[in-house]
């Protein structure tokens, strides 16, 4: 879908048949809990259905028309598309987490990516050679072709450091893309590449997900580890007994943060399993 002014009108029409107030921007991220979907986990009208259902009388959106005035010397291909909607996130909140999801058309995330190269390019090639925008010479092709091989290297040693990051591995959403960006801002010998966020996002993402599913097949174990374990016994407030069921699975799960069903499904489970065996202490 190249245009997704409908998808807006929909979430439009809905906000007003739901009796739901539309608010036109988005929350900032990294405010706490955070869920972050798109059409290949929930559609748009599932999506919806859940904001509906779960999240009170205020739904979020933001989905600007394109504007080509705002781009330096857009394509002629970018300039067709004045008008056109090229990204829509929409989110709610519930029981104090957010939930976002967001649809980007295949030409919008093709000019947010080229741009992000482009400018990452710019910025190797200034540091390097110390020319201006004035001064600027086009490279040739040996020149271009160095330049590639230069980022693809550049683009692999940052997910290698990023990935190795325990900060970036622990950190969720929004928040693990701050983590990225300040754990490579502390090397200043190069400068942080998006796209070597966004591929060591992708890659952490899919990393737990399967160390937590495996670990999923192991419950019944894992409840009863962690009911022996002193630090849980000895915690009384709900609230940091779920930060140390958080800090348990963390440590289980090769440094990535467990899903909050996980964590609440484990802790749940433990609790099952003390008053079922009569340990004595915590919140039982």
């Amino acid at each position: 879908m190249d245009d997704l002014a409908k998808l807006a009108a929909s979430v439009t029409e809905f906000a007003s048949a739901s009796s739901m107030t539309l608010v036109p921007a988005v929350p900032e991220g990294g405010c706490g809990g955070e869920v972050f979907l798109g059409p290949g986990k929930v559609d748009l009208p599932g999506f919806l259905a859940m904001a509906h259902k779960l999240g009170g009388n205020a739904l979020y959106m933001e989905a600007a028309p394109f504007d080509p005035a705002d781009v330096e010397d857009p394509s002629a291909d970018l300039a067709e598309r004045k008008g056109q909607v090229g990204q829509i996130e929409v989110a709610f909140a519930a029981n104090g987490i957010v939930h976002f999801w967001q649809q980007r058309a295949a030409w919008y995330a093709e000019w947010q990516q080229g741009a992000l190269d482009q400018t990452l390019s710019r910025v190797h090639l200034d540091k390097e050679t110390g020319l201006t925008d004035e001064d600027r010479e086009r490279p040739d092709d040996k020149e271009r072709a160095q330049l590639y091989d230069e980022e693809r290297e550049l683009i692999g040693k940052q997910v290698e450091m990023l990935l190795a990051n325990s900060d970036f591995r622990a950190a969720r959403g929004s928040a693990r893309r701050r983590a990225s960006w300040l754990a490579l801002s502390g090397d200043s010998s190069e400068k942080p590449s998006w796209t070597a966020i966004d591929t060591a996002c992708e890659q952490a993402e899919e990393m737990a997900r399967v160390r937590y599913a495996e670990l999923a097949r192991r419950f019944d174990e894992l409840a009863a580890e962690l009911l022996a374990d002193p630090e849980y016994q000895q915690t009384r407030a709900a609230s940091a007994r779920k930060q140390v069921v958080e800090r348990f699975l963390i440590a289980r799960a090769d440094g990535f943060s467990a899903p909050v069903y996980v964590r609440d499904e484990l802790h749940a489970r433990a609790q099952q399993l003390g008053k079922s065996s009569g340990t004595k202490g915590g919140l039982f």
